[in-house]
């Protein structure tokens, strides 16, 4: 098994600086990373880790910047917990979603989580609070990265059971730019 990438979040503010200053560290996200440690899934939930500690994972936009289908992982970061509702509450540096997550809908990458390409179309497709081009392009990068076809999809929302589903079937159409029959 490969080593865990390195917690700098861990680290004296002074001494990341120091650090980036020396060309050591570099940005990744609103964290950092270890010049010698590639730009991958894994590396990205180090950077933030931080953020992700109680059992929470990456979730959203920020789980799409993690697998590498979104540029930016938004501000504040997404990041989800298994409860019994879903429901929203804002903190200072994340915003933490409570949502029905099953073991399938989690990849673990080292000692940290994020929801799986697919639960992540879904969640931004439900939850996402705003749906700009930023969501569109994710969405559309992770369909390539989970081999997700737009049949597929269409029909795992027409049969989903979840809050927002007319929302979520609106933003779907924007996302594959269906000209055909359109969602009931």
């Amino acid at each position: 098994m490969a080593p865990s990438p390195p917690r700098y979040d861990r680290w004296p503010v002074a001494m990341q600086y120091a650090m980036r200053l020396r060309g050591a560290l570099l940005p990744c996200g609103p964290g950092v990373r270890g010049v010698g440690w590639p730009d991958t899934p894994r590396v990205r939930l180090a950077a933030i880790a931080g953020a992700l500690a109680g059992g929470h994972v990456a979730a959203l936009l920020t789980a799409a910047w993690v697998w590498g289908a979104a540029a930016d992982p938004g501000s504040p970061l997404s990041i989800a917990k298994s409860a019994g509702r879903s429901r929203a509450h804002r903190a200072s540096d994340a915003q933490r979603y409570e949502l029905r997550l099953s073991p399938a809908d989690v990849a673990e990458l080292g000692e940290f989580g994020v929801t799986t390409p697919l639960r992540t179309i879904l969640d931004l497709l439900h939850l996402s609070p705003s749906f700009g081009p930023d969501e569109r392009t994710a969405c559309r990068e992770l369909m390539t990265l989970a081999a997700v076809e737009e049949e597929e999809l269409r029909q795992q929302l027409l049969s989903m059971r979840r809050p927002h589903v007319r929302l979520a079937r609106e933003r779907f159409r924007e996302v594959t730019d269906i000209r055909g029959p359109a969602l009931p």
